[in-house]
This record gives structure tokens, sequence and C-alpha cells, in this order.
């Protein structure tokens, strides 16, 4: 996934989630808060129509005093009046004009006598004012009862006892019923007795005195509300908050809300916050992604540069030219390639005017180049850089090297560097040639090989005049056999490998009877002609059985592999005759020779070199006194 890809989507996720935690946060602190004023609106709202409740009882009981105190009806209510009694008349007009004068708020009055017989009734609610008054008012106390006119209107009386008569006037509530619908919010108004006067209900209507409010709005004051604090108190009930207040009249106002109508702001508050949210993160996360692009631009155009360079277009660099990190990035940047490109240019060049070859392996796309001077020396050609078409592995080692350049390729896959360096390999002609190859692994912070870099030199000249040297060191300049310490190093190989052959091994102690005649007789060159004769005969008679080499002087040790298949005295016996069919020298005469041999087996491993060739020798000497020209075994001679 690319970088830009990678930011918008953190961007995008850190904005989500922080304005997913702002709404939810939020929404709560809203929801809090709600529920908070709406606790407050209510609790006000009780306390402050408890105060409009205390008002209107308190008019209502002065007005219910002043009407009681006037003179003819005080003197009708102290003693015992007929109906045509002039204080009987006085009375009754003074009430009759009272409720005509004051209809709207005196709707009727009564009065009982001590058996509570109507003494006198007036106004148009007369009929139901008789007995209200006696049943339903108490002594100077308002109470609510209903009414049974058609509009359902409600009702307050008062009733005091003065002597043997009682005052009993019915108040209209109408303007406590507009006082109470005028407030915002649901109320229910309760006089003392438990009467509801009714409210500004979401329910509508009014309820008589002995009617309930529903149970969602009533159940506070029903039942039986502590009204010890003149503060009011909440309730919750059935999803319902309520709040009670009692006014110093004893009466009570419950302010009541649904919990869903206090919340229903908060809702449609956290809706739109909502919205807000989303539309706010729509804008964030377009802005977050055009600065994303904006500043991760001049990244891909650095990646850019960098690809047209890698195919070959080292012309390309970056055009950034802002004055700014980027800009200083830039600039460093093309400095950088610019530095490259002039120490790959001076690479190429020391590569081109060397004869060797270097070539590296990319372990991590398996592709192995070559410097373009391979060309010049060997005639594969590659199908592609894989290595599996790679002259690495397809290049014609020499049978005898082929085992350990494989052995060393495998190791050099593995991060180790070539070992063994020298092996010979078909070149453009066909020719095997000798050279030498040396590596070095480029290794990654886990110390796996990620890179392979090697070189490939020609080593065959000198490897060539090397064998001559070593040849020169290890033959004999004179017969062209094994010298004397060549010799002895191929028998003490032959003595270490013994245990691992289990097989036996011979040695051969030749020496040429009466040497000295050769030269005194003709010449030291005649006697250097003696001596080439002889090695030739001993190497052809030996052949691939073993090796020959000359001891010192005319004395010559013969090592015989496998001494039991290859018999010794057959060879020597060879030897013998061969040599004595003679040849022609330069000084014209042919020319025998006789020799002595001494043969020992060799069956273990626990004599030294120069014990071996001594036995070899003793058996020499035992030839050399019973009659020479012969050969003979350590313990035993033979004669052919």
């Amino acid at each position: 996934m690319k970088i830009k890809m990678k930011l918008i989507i953190v961007a995008a996720v850190l904005l989500i989630i922080t304005t997913t935690a702002f709404s939810i946060f939020l929404s709560f602190e809203l929801s809090m808060t709600a529920k908070g004023m709406s606790d407050t609106f209510l609790s006000d709202m009780a306390a402050a129509q408890t105060q409009t409740v205390d008002s209107y009882v308190d008019n209502v009981t002065s007005r219910f005093e002043a009407i009681k105190s006037l003179s003819s009806i005080k003197t009708f209510l102290t003693g015992t009046y007929g109906k045509d009694s002039k204080e009987y008349n006085a009375a009754k007009s003074t009430l009759d004009a009272l409720v005509a004068g004051d209809s709207s708020a005196v709707t009727a009055a009564v009065v009982y006598d001590g058996d509570k017989n109507v003494l006198l009734a007036s106004g148009s609610d007369k009929s139901s004012a008789v007995g209200i008054c006696d049943t339903s008012a108490k002594d100077n106390t308002p109470v609510i009862f209903s009414s049974d006119d058609s509009k359902g209107n409600y009702k307050v009386s008062i009733k005091s006892s003065e002597n043997k008569n009682s005052l009993g006037i019915v108040f209209s509530s109408d303007a406590l019923g507009r006082i109470i619908q005028q407030s915002k919010g649901y109320i229910i108004v309760v006089d003392a007795d438990g009467n509801i006067a009714g409210g500004n209900s979401a329910y509508g209507g009014r309820y008589g005195s002995t009617d309930k409010a529903p149970n969602d709005q009533y159940q506070p004051y029903e039942q039986g509300v502590s009204m010890a604090t003149a503060e009011p108190q909440k309730y919750m009930d059935n999803n319902t908050i309520s709040f009670v207040a009692a006014s110093a009249n004893n009466w009570k106002v419950v302010s009541y809300q649904q919990e869903s109508q206090a919340t229903a702001y908060a809702s449609q508050t956290s809706a739109a916050v909502t919205g807000i949210s989303v539309a706010v993160l729509v804008v964030c996360l377009v802005v977050a992604i055009i600065l994303i692009v904006s500043v991760t631009k001049p990244f891909y155009k650095i990646q850019e540069t960098l690809m047209r360079i890698s195919r070959g277009d080292h012309e390309a660099r970056v055009d950034i030219v802002a004055k700014n990190e980027y800009g200083e990035i830039a600039r460093v940047f093309n400095d950088i390639v610019d530095d490259i490109i002039v120490s790959e240019s001076r690479y190429r060049t020391i590569i081109e005017m060397s004869d060797n070859i270097i070539f590296e392996w990319n372990m991590q796309n398996n592709e192995v180049t070559f410097s373009n001077n391979f060309n010049k020396k060997f005639s594969y050609r590659a199908p592609s850089d894989h290595f599996a078409d790679s002259f690495l592995l397809k290049c014609k080692v020499h049978p005898e090297d082929s085992e350990r350049y494989k052995s060393d390729l495998e190791k050099l896959s593995k991060g180790e560097n070539f070992k063994h360096n020298e092996y010979r390999i078909k070149n453009i002609y066909g020719d095997y040639i000798w050279v030498l190859i040396r590596t070095q692994s480029i290794l990654d912070q886990n110390d796996q090989p990620v890179k392979i870099v090697g070189v490939i030199v020609d080593i065959d000249r000198s490897k060539k005049n090397e064998n001559v040297l070593t040849a020169r060191a290890s033959f004999d300049a004179l017969t062209q056999v094994y010298n004397r310490e060549t010799i002895e190093t191929v028998i003490n190989n032959e003595i270490e490998l013994i245990a691992a052959r289990k097989v036996e091994f011979a040695i051969l102690f030749i020496d040429i009877d009466d040497f000295k005649f050769y030269n005194d007789q003709y010449s030291h060159a005649t006697g250097d002609q003696v001596l080439k004769f002889t090695a030739t005969t001993i190497k052809n008679a030996v052949g691939d059985k073993g090796s020959v080499g000359r001891y010192g002087g005319d004395e010559f040790i013969v090592c015989i592999k496998e001494a039991d298949s290859n018999d010794p005295a057959l060879i020597a016996e060879q030897i013998l005759n061969t040599l004595k069919e003679g040849f022609d020298s330069d000084s014209g005469d042919r020319l025998t020779v006789n020799v002595s041999i001494g043969i020992s087996i060799i069956r273990d491993n626990t004599k030294r070199v120069e014990e071996i060739i001594g036995q070899a020798d003793d058996a020499m000497y035992k030839i050399k006194k019973s009659g020479k020209s012969n050969f003979g075994f350590l313990d035993t001679s033979i004669q052919s």
C-alpha cells in the first residue's frame, strides 16, 4: 500500500474517531443539560404557581370575610328571622345585588340554620349551591367542587358559622383557571382537601372535586407526599418528571412533564450536532486528502526520477525548486545522483580497461550480470539474466575441478565466499584455462546475503608457469623422473593411505652395476645417456602402476601401488631384460646396462619412509654380493 493511501486512511480513522467521540460527548452533555433545565423549569414553575394560588386563595378568603361583615348579612346570621322580615329582605337584597354585580366572581350564596335548613339562597347557581356549601365547604377554608353546568366549570366554596346560622358563598374559579392555562407547562392545582381544580394538562379538560388526575401526573400527591419543606420536591414515575410545591394555605401545585419531552430538545440538537459533525468530518477529510496529496507529491517525483535513472536515463533529475525542505532534499538528491553517475562511469571505465571480468549476483531478484569484457573471454550467451541461465551455472568446468566448483557455488548461494578460487574453465576457443574467482558477499541487517560481487581473473599463463616451476622442482632435470624429495613424498602418501585402501605396496631399489665404467671408458656424456636410458626403461615398465624417482647418482626408487595385483617381480624382470637389450650411444657403440634390484613389500603404516627405503636397499646389496644383475626380496633372492 502506498504511503499516500496509508496517510489518508490514518487521517480518516483519526477524524472519524475524534468526531464520533465529540458527538457522543456533546449529545450526552446536551441530554444532561436538557434534563437539568427541565427540572429547573418545572421546579420554578411549581413555586411560581404556588404563589399565584396563594394569592387567589387569600383574595377569595378576604372577599368572603368582607361579605360576611356586611351589616345586613351579619344581622341575619346572628338572629332568627322569617322570610317576610325586613332583616331577611335586607340580607337577600344584599346577596342578590352582590351576585348580580360580581357574577364573574360570586355565583351563589346561601344561609343555613343550625339544622342545615336553607334560610336564604341567591344567585343563578343557587340550586347547586344548596347543599354544596353544607356538604363540601369548610369553615373559612376555600374548597373546590364541581359544577353541574354544561360547560363543566369548577367552583370554590367557603362557609362560616355565626351563632345559629351559617353563610356559604360559591366563587367562580375562572380567574384561577385562566392563570393556570397561561402557564408555560403542565400543572395541576389541588386544594387542601385533595380536590383538583384542574390544570394546563396534556390530557386537556378540567377535573372535578371527586375526580383524580391521570395517574402519571397526580401520583406524587396521591401517594401522600410529605411537604415538610418549602422547596418543590421532585418525583419520577412512569417516565414522568413531577415537582410538587405546597402553598401557605396547604394547597398544592404539581408541575410535570414526560421525560421524553425533557430530552426532545437534546435529541433534536444531537441530531443537528451529528449532521454538523458529519459535514465537518467530510470537509476535514477533503482538506486532509488535499494536504496529504500535496505533501507526498514531491516524494513521487523523486520515485519517478529514480525509476527513470534505473531504466538508463542518466540525465533524469528531480525538478523541485521550492524553497523548503523538499527543495533542499531535491538539491541534495540531484547532487548524490550526479556523484553516483560519475562514480559509475569511472567504475565502468576501469572495468572496460581491465582484463578482469566483474559480475554481480542479486539475491533478491536472483539475477546475474557480467561486465562487457566477458564476451572477449567466453563464448556463452545467456538467454536471460536469471541465475538459472547464467554463466556461473552453465560454464564448462574441467572434470577434475567440477565437483569442487559446484560445492563452492552452492556455498556462495548461502552467503559464503568461494573457497578454492582456482578452476579450469573452457574459454571462447574451446580450451580449458585457469581462472581465479574471488567473491564478496553483501549482507543485510539479518546477516542474510542480498548481493554477491565477484571478479574472474585469467591466471592461465601464471598458473602454467607455476606448473613448470613446480615440475622443475619435483623432477630430476637429467632423467625427467621424480627427484629424491618428491619420491619420498609419494612413498609417505602411500604409507598414510595404506590403512584406508587396505592393500600393500612395494618399493624397488635399483642400482646400476659398474656405472663408473661408462664414465671412465667413454665419457660423462655417455654416462648421462646411460642414466637417461635406465630411467626411461624403468618408467615404461612401471607405467601407471606406480611412480619412479632418481634417488641419487645411479640409484633409482620405484613405488608400486597395490602390490598384490601389480607383481613387483614381473616389473623387475621386465626392467632387467629391457636394459640388457641396450641402446646406441652417441659414441657409436651399442651399450647394455645391468642393474641390481632390491624389493621390499609394505603391509602396514608403522614404518617410516627412511626405514622402508633402507629395507629395499638391504635387499639390493644382497643381490650385489651374490653376483649382481638380478632382483631379490628383503629376505630371499630370486634368480632371473
